[in-house]
């Protein structure tokens, strides 16, 4: 949230918002509508976090990694790649570690997925990234990236 320290040099009422003050409430906003969409996966679980997407919403998993099944399209598409997890994996837990606001309209997510491998019994964990694009308050594209570094870069920022 923007806080301005001079509103008293317009007789005592705030100064008109410029377009860096509303691109900075915007960046706010989608910060906040990434946490509510994570705030309603763990609440109602895969439906909750659908609710937060856009329809044309279009996902890509870590590229080349073995759950890579390339550009995803729609909700439908997210929702099979997140319950494939879910099958994979017994106690399997999503966890937001961070919340970035990359600009604009631009959100990095930070998440640490774990759970016990059905088949092996072997406990696994990943901390990965995801830069999400948002839309109307809507999630309208993710990309997956192995560490935060690499979705900031995507973003265009630095560490």
């Amino acid at each position: 949230y923007c806080v301005r320290q001079n509103a008293a040099t317009n007789h005592g009422r705030a100064p008109p918002p410029t377009a860096r003050d509303t691109a900075r409430a915007m960046s706010q906003e989608n910060v906040e509508a990434v946490g509510a969409a994570y705030q309603a996966f763990a609440e109602r679980g895969i439906d909750g976090f659908l609710e937060h997407l856009a329809e044309d919403v279009d996902h890509r998993a870590i590229e080349r990694a073995l759950d890579d099944r390339g550009p995803m399209h729609g909700k439908d598409a997210v929702r099979a790649y997140v319950q494939d997890w879910f099958e994979t994996f017994d106690d399997f837990s999503v966890e937001l570690r961070e919340l970035i606001d990359a600009g604009e309209d631009l959100v990095v997510a930070v998440l640490r997925i774990s759970g016990r491998a059905r088949l092996s019994g072997v406990e696994a964990e990943l901390t990965f990234a995801t830069l999400y694009t948002l839309r109307d308050g809507k999630i309208a594209r993710g990309r997956e990236y192995v560490s935060r570094a690499d979705a900031l870069e995507a973003a265009g920022l630095r560490e």
